[in-house]
């Protein structure tokens, strides 16, 4: 699969002496560059309007874990506009309503004067790992993510709970994003991208709710950052069995509370590969975050001054017919670390969630689908659940 570009955006600065000063770089270079482009040039626009909506109903065995779900029954819809301004300058604005409500997923500047190098800035969708691109519920089979981009749809999924997976996708936060794209020989394709955004915030560990709440400014004073890396195998050979295979890696940090004391670091690793009608995926992705030791109610004598959050998931997906798609995924999701005041008390210092899936998606016309799967949950410590999940979407 090629990595495809990630669009950012924003309306508000971040509160970064680093950040600041790169929008402000971006605008010299976007003014300059309409200052030197030819009237006509700058004339030609087009709108593009695109968007989905999704509906899935979410039924679990155990009523105490679907208590603790961010909702069973959750729409997913989006709306995006674009507007190429000029050749190299384009604006992006996605708005979304789901379990978190109705919100501006992001407004972007992006310019791209070369495919070696591109800027995007304003609330920007930061590029961490494979899924990042798959997100919209007409790009996967699965009615949800993996575990560890988990975005709610997991019992316990609260801060008294596992909080989430490692990274939370999308993951779209306000800051600015250069990126490109060049090949190696031709059969090579190597996507690039590095950016400073906001961070994520909290207090004694990450709070990913407020990261879907305005404002979408700084807690702190430090920037956070990172990158991406994206190797592409291109299959040239249309009656080869062997198609496209991709491996990647990424990595984010930065300081996450209010004075900027305590920190965090996620990383992660990727691969696709096809093989004949089957398309295999995989990654691992883990996060070391700080614990304010000064805070009461600990249940256990603190050793370490943070705790590893880490999982990975195995998927296959393939064709079942004209109009259905098949997938099966395991994930894992690991919690190592004391536990912080509130947690439940079947959390201890080694916490697990393993996940089974089978699922299909029928497609009976074009741009609409309907979603099916079975999930198998085994919990470290607490009563195993089941699951069924039923929707139906379309895009445009």
């Amino acid at each position: 699969m090629i990595e495809r570009p990630l669009l950012p955006a924003a309306t508000r600065p971040v509160v970064n002496g680093l950040v600041s000063a790169g929008v402000g770089a971006l605008v010299g270079a976007l003014v300059g560059s309409l200052l030197l482009t030819p009237g006509e040039a700058r004339a030609r626009s087009s709108v593009n309007v695109s968007g989905s909506v999704y509906v899935d109903d979410w039924q679990l065995s155990n009523k105490a874990a679907a208590r603790s779900t961010a909702g069973t029954l959750t729409p997913d819809g989006a709306l995006k506009v674009e507007v190429d301004v000029h050749d190299v300058l384009a604006v992006s604005a996605k708005g979304c309503f789901s379990c978190h409500g109705l919100e501006m997923e992001h407004i972007s500047l992006e310019y791209t004067p070369r495919p070696y190098f591109n800027v995007s800035a304003g609330r920007v969708v930061v590029p961490f790992g494979e899924y990042s691109n798959r997100v919209d519920s007409s790009s996967h089979t699965t009615p949800d993510a993996p575990l560890v981009f988990d975005m709610g749809r997991m019992p316990y999924y609260g801060s008294t709970g596992f909080n989430e997976g490692v990274v939370m996708l999308p993951y779209v936060d306000t800051g600015i994003v250069a990126y490109g794209q060049t090949w190696l020989g031709q059969r090579v394709q190597v996507w690039y991208g590095g950016y400073a955004v906001a961070g994520f915030r909290g207090a004694n560990d990450l709070d990913f709710v407020s990261m879907r709440s305005a404002y979408y400014t700084d807690n702190n004073t430090v920037p956070a950052g990172g990158g991406r890396l994206a190797l592409t195998y291109s299959q040239q050979d249309p009656s080869s069995w062997m198609g496209d295979v991709s491996i990647g890696g990424s990595y984010t940090g930065g300081r996450y509370d209010s004075a900027g004391a305590l920190g965090y670091h996620a990383w992660g690793a990727d691969a696709q590969a096809r093989l004949g009608p089957v398309t295999l995926r995989g990654e691992y992705a883990a996060r070391r975050t700080d614990i304010d030791t000064n805070a009461s109610g600990y249940r256990f004598i603190i050793v370490d001054p943070h705790f590893d959050k880490r999982g990975w998931y195995l998927e296959a997906e393939s064709p079942l017919g004209r109009w259905v798609k098949g997938v099966a995924r395991l994930d894992l999701l690991e919690r190592r670390g004391i536990p912080t005041p509130g947690m439940l008390e079947a959390i201890g210092p080694d916490a697990r969630m393993t996940r089974y899936t089978a699922g299909a998606m029928v497609t009976p016309v074009s741009a609409f689908y309907v979603k099916g799967a079975y999930e198998y949950w085994r919990i470290k410590d607490i009563a195993d659940v089941h699951s069924i999940h039923v929707g139906a979407g379309a895009s445009f």
